[in-house]
């Protein structure tokens, strides 16, 4: 079964960027889980996002929400993130904005060695240029980890992992890129956690983007710390 799924990954690593290897960017991903309560939590994520090369940054996302705990492994959460971007144009760099308010649930489970994850979210964004957009965006996600070499209760050691995540626009797509669907990102990883509450990756991923006209294809290389305090 390791075998398995560990050659799987790394065909369709090779296969996505043998394939549509075309722009790529860099970026670091920091998930910080704190526990207020035994029924409430605080989450935070922080996105630093680069064009390649590395020192050009191209967009920087902050998200924080409160999460309600159903038992320990599901769980609810209301949040708001920003995101904030820049273009290249022909006279510099433009600065555009985007505000959310989300929705979410989340499903923890293990199967056999595995740990599973699942999670919706609905996003209400307010995209800011000219003027202010309002468009409403669902996405689905789904990951799994495998230990590789780590102990009995898989607490420390190496692991892989894959995941993919599927976006699609709800409501006033018009206000976006004009279609149902707007994004698809899978990605393979391999990590290393050092217990219970902190682990770190590097995942390479490929983002689908689906522009106004046609979608546009880019290699994500991505270094993430994941802290659950």
């Amino acid at each position: 079964m390791k075998k398995r799924l560990f050659s799987a990954i790394m065909i369709f690593a090779f296969c996505q960027y043998y394939v549509y290897g075309q722009s790529s960017q860099s970026w670091v991903f920091l998930t910080y889980t704190q526990e207020i309560s035994k029924k409430f939590d605080f989450l935070f994520d922080a996105q630093v996002r680069s064009n390649n090369p590395i020192k050009n940054t191209s967009a920087i996302l902050l998200r924080g929400a409160v999460a309600y705990k159903i038992n320990p492994k599901n769980f609810f959460a209301l949040g708001y993130a920003y995101k904030g971007d820049w273009i290249e144009e022909e006279n510099g760099k433009e600065y555009t904005f985007e505000n959310r308010i989300y929705e979410q649930y989340q499903h923890d489970f293990k199967w056999d060695k595995m740990e599973w994850s699942f999670r919706t979210r609905v996003e209400q964004r307010f995209l800011t240029e000219d003027d202010t957009k309002f468009s409403i965006r669902g996405r689905a996600f789904l990951s799994v980890q495998y230990p590789l070499i780590a102990n009995i209760d898989f607490s420390e050691g190496f692991f892989i992992g894959i995941q993919n995540e599927i976006f699609l626009n709800l409501y006033k797509k018009e206000n976006v890129n004009g279609h149902f669907f707007d994004q698809n990102r899978p990605y393979v990883s391999i990590g290393y956690r050092f217990n219970k509450k902190i682990e770190t990756t590097f995942d390479y991923g490929l983002i689908s983007n689906q522009g106004p006209i046609e979608r546009e294809l880019e290699n994500v290389y991505r270094i993430s710390l994941t802290l659950n305090l």
